[in-house]
């Protein structure tokens, strides 16, 4: 039993998504940086006055500044339609210049996590810019929810104004690789994504001058770290060491001067498919482990403030966000709360481990209500 959950909890398996779940919306204008068309898409693919929709690829169109008010000329990178089986994303590209300069009025997203937040993101490669917040690849980049994650919708449908996304999330990364060992040697943890910040972007280049105001750091880690250990007797030792870790990584992002975070929980993980399938111990002793590992952070984060000054960090449950989805499967779209499937639309659940695209709308939901009126709108007009 034990291998079959470790590797459940380790591998993530990546495809692009067949059709991308569209957050239906009144066929009005959309605004700038929502999404106007693409496969699957039922909403107003016209956008307001000043944008253009562009399509990014078969199956997004985002308005983007322009003078048109149509368009369906294609963004120069487009995401590829087959992935890897694995959670890592190898790049051998060299650095490019941001397609323009950062607006005085952006504001910036640096994120960290694993599978449940990666897109695929290369420092190295093509910046975000006002023109393309994401950067690289072209949204949704290379998720695991079969489109859009919740970083995607911060940063297309959520933010409160040009919102630029440095994501530096890995699949399948844990906190600290010589504590909980990811699926592969390759694979960044958090400490080694947050040298790819200290490499990049810390000293706040010109192509992304970030400051305590304009930045939010955002932090969704623990789901490989629980899902890889939450059996083993000496889980509370493993995570005090976790703890101290994770708070030594905020640490080396408060000194490079970030002030503003937002620390996701691990979510409901007990309850994936693959989960479900697993005896009622399997499950209860997992749920332990999760709220154990919430209660740390939130223990910690208070701590930290503390020690900190002008630090803020606002937790967010994600346990509300899937359980919301998970107790009523068919008001999100999906026949059942177990149920799986590649296109990220038709179940909750992408594979038998990562949330497809309404759960990862509800999670930014959250996100974007906890930060509300500074970085991003707290609701999207939907219906």
């Amino acid at each position: 039993m034990g291998g079959q959950i470790v590797k459940a909890g380790l591998v993530a398996l990546l495809s692009a998504a067949p059709g991308l779940a569209a957050v239906t919306r009144r066929q009005n204008a959309v605004n700038l940086w929502g999404q106007c068309g693409g496969i699957g898409y039922q909403g107003s693919k016209v956008c307001v006055s000043g944008a253009v929709c562009t399509a990014y690829n078969d199956w997004y169109h985002q308005c983007v500044p322009g003078s048109q008010t149509t368009s369906t000329t294609a963004a120069p990178t487009v995401i590829p339609t087959t992935s890897t089986s694995t959670s890592s994303v190898q790049s051998t590209s060299t650095s490019a210049a941001p397609s323009s300069s950062p607006t005085s009025t952006a504001k910036y997203f640096i994120n960290f996590g694993d599978s449940y937040s990666q897109t695929g993101f290369d420092p190295l490669s093509t910046k975000p810019s006002p023109s393309n917040p994401f950067g690289n690849p072209p949204l949704p980049g290379w998720t695991a929810s079969g489109g859009l994650n919740w970083v995607g919708f911060l940063t297309s449908q959520y933010n409160a104004s040009t919102l630029l996304t440095y994501n530096f999330a890995y699949g399948g990364a844990t906190t600290n690789a010589t504590l909980v060992q990811p699926w592969r040697e390759d694979v960044l943890s958090l400490i080694d994504q947050v040298q790819q910040f200290t490499d990049t972007i810390a000293t706040k280049p010109s192509y992304a001058p970030w400051t305590a105001e304009n930045a939010l750091f955002g932090i969704w880690i623990g789901v490989n770290d629980v899902g890889n250990s939450w059996w083993k007797e000496e889980y509370d030792q493993l995570l005090s060491e976790i703890m101290d870790t994770y708070f030594g990584q905020l640490q080396v992002l408060y000194d490079a001067g970030a002030r503003q975070f937002v620390a996701l929980g691990v979510p409901p993980i007990h309850r994936t498919p693959v989960m479900v399938e697993e005896t009622e111990w399997a499950q209860e002793t997992e749920a332990a482990a999760i709220a154990k590992y919430n209660a740390a952070i939130a223990s910690r984060a208070a701590t930290f403030q503390a020690a900190n000054a002008g630090s803020v960090i606002k937790i967010v449950d994600t346990g509300v966000a899937f359980n919301e989805a998970l107790d009523n499967p068919t008001e999100y779209g999906s026949p059942d709360a177990k149920c799986w499937n590649g296109d990220g639309v038709s179940c909750l659940w992408f594979n038998d481990y990562h949330p497809g695209i309404e759960i990862n709308r509800l999670v930014a939901e959250e996100v974007a209500e906890a930060w509300d009126g500074s970085f991003f709108e707290g609701k999207v007009c939907i219906e």
